[in-house]
């Protein structure tokens, strides 16, 4: 009720102050008396009526049609562009009583009265299209696309931008459940009903809702017949779900059953239920059984020359290498990581070459031979750019590098780096790059070691915030001595309106954080 309550207070409606203080009352009373709460069901609709009749009687159309039609837009408002579609001058009133902010080159709409206001009307997604053409079409915008494409009944177009969208989503994201929406509202208006259903069972799998997204999946089995190879794709969906939600025996006959019926058919599914099995098995520390579904791929595909064919070939070596290494068997496994790089590097294919190269570093490291270990740090620092699961490791790797040869200040700022870019990584994509706590933790021990104070209260109060949004773990960091950024989420977890500047990992991570903190005191 907090947005309802600063609205009333703006738009004078004491009548519904005093009507949520009384709400207050009873609540409070209730609990301290241990009684029932005792609180009319329609309180929040009664709220709401009032207060759209209160805007309705304040502003005037032509003003309210323009903040209507900014309703329905759900990324952050670029002012610029908004001015090109929108006339902005007719939400003077709005802005001066503070419930349209501008804020660095955007605008921000009041969340309470953007809800109250909000309607389904087309001209408003019509408008909302316009906008977003002006931008390019990232994930975001497709997905908005997607959405106003559905409400004006224009569903074909709905249906591609909602695959478009659906086929670069590889882990979480904000775009999944608006979505899903889309599609289940496209269930039988659309032609290729079975792309659309096992789409959407791919959504609920980024959600890990496996209840959901096995019946997409089914619905769309029974679309095919046994000996059709969209059958098998299925199947395999199927399998995997079953095996990431911990499933083993019944993801192991599934993705068995696969093999059997795709072999001399398909070979594709066989190499990807032989790798799913591979995986499966590793998790299981069957390294015996990993090894083999591995081998077996590798001696399917090992005659093909073409480039993708060699890339694949460098992949199942170096997964090999990992179950060596995950074995113990560290000799083997740096062969087969040396062939993989060989094989990368003849390819050009720099981020197959990194991961390579960390991977090497990492069994160098474990082996405690911190000079190869150095050599290959060095090797991948020439390289550069880098995709930031990879980034991350590396920052892990070099701090431990740091750390043996006693240069304590830049290992905890690598950690630091690591951990940071880690906690993105799991945020955005539900990724996880490196133990990113453990990397926290390691830079917050070493800044305590160097006694830099308000580093280290920096470290904690964001190992702390994450907490608390993510694992709803609370704990009291109100006297923690920090600097500039941990104090910005000190002033938020307090309700203030702070902001961090960014210029690295470790600023974005805060960044976000507070953005995250600001989100759910809504």
């Amino acid at each position: 009720m907090r947005g309802y309550e600063r609205l009333a207070e703006i738009l004078g409606a004491e009548d519904i102050l005093n009507y949520i203080k009384e709400l207050e009352s009873k609540v409070k009373e209730a609990i301290e008396n241990d009684k029932a709460i005792e609180i009319d069901p329609d309180f929040e609709r009664k709220i709401r009526d009032r207060l759209k009749e209160l805007i309705e009687k304040r502003f005037d159309e032509k003003s309210l049609n323009v903040l209507k039609s900014l309703a329905v837009l759900d990324l952050p408002i670029d002012a610029e562009v908004a001015r090109k579609i929108y006339d902005l001058s007719a939400l003077n009133d709005f802005i001066d009583l503070g419930l349209i902010e501008e804020r660095n080159g955007y605008l921000i709409v009041d969340e309470a009265l953007k809800d109250l206001i909000e309607e389904n009307v087309e001209e408003h997604h019509k408008k909302a299209l316009e906008y977003y053409s002006n931008f390019e079409e990232t994930l975001d915008v497709m997905t908005e696309k997607a959405y106003h494409h559905l409400m004006l009944k224009e569903y074909d177009k709905a249906f591609d931008y909602f695959m478009k969208s659906a086929n670069q989503i590889y882990g979480r994201h904000r775009c999944v459940e608006k979505l899903i929406f889309v599609g289940e509202k496209l269930i039988g208006k659309v032609n290729e009903e079975d792309r659309l259903l096992g789409t959407l069972g791919n959504l609920y799998m980024v959600l890990k809702k496996y209840r959901e997204a096995e019946h997409y999946y089914r619905k769309v089995m029974e679309m095919y017949d046994e000996n059709d190879d969209r059958y098998l794709g299925v199947l395999l969906n199927i399998a995997n779900l079953r095996y990431v939600r911990g499933d083993y025996k019944e993801a192991e006959e599934l993705l068995k059953n696969c093999v059997s019926l795709a072999m001399d058919r398909n070979e594709k599914i066989v190499e990807k239920a032989l790798l799913m099995l591979s995986s499966l098995y590793l998790d299981l520390n069957d390294y015996e059984n990993a090894e083999k579904c591995l081998m077996d791929v590798l001696r399917m595909i090992y005659s093909g020359k073409d480039e993708d064919t060699l890339k694949r070939v460098a992949e199942i070596v170096n997964n090999l290498g990992f179950v060596y290494s995950r074995s113990k068997n560290y000799e083997k496994a740096e062969r087969f990581y040396k062939e993989a790089l060989r094989i990368y590097n003849n390819l050009n294919d720099v981020k197959g070459v990194t991961t390579a190269l960390n991977n090497l570093c990492s069994i160098y490291v474990t082996t405690q031979n911190y000079e190869k270990a150095k050599d290959v740090i060095s090797t991948i620092e020439k390289i550069g750019d880098m995709p930031p699961d990879l980034k991350a490791k590396y920052y892990f790797l070099k701090a431990k590098v740091l750390e043996s040869d006693g240069r304590l200040e830049d290992a905890m700022k690598n950690y630091f780096k690591a951990g940071a870019l880690g906690f993105l990584i799991f945020r955005n994509f539900g990724i996880n790059a490196v133990n990113y706590m453990h990397s926290l933790d390691k830079a917050e021990e070493i800044a305590k070691r160097l006694n830099l104070k308000e580093l280290a209260g920096d470290i904690f109060v964001l190992k702390s915030a994450i907490a608390k949004v993510y694992f709803g773990i609370r704990r009291s960091i109100a006297d923690v001595e920090c600097g500039e950024r941990g104090r910005a989420i000190l002033n938020a977890l307090k309700g203030y309106d702070t902001n961090v500047e960014v210029r690295d990992e470790v600023d974005s991570a805060f960044f976000v954080i507070l953005q995250d903190l600001k989100a759910s005191s809504k």
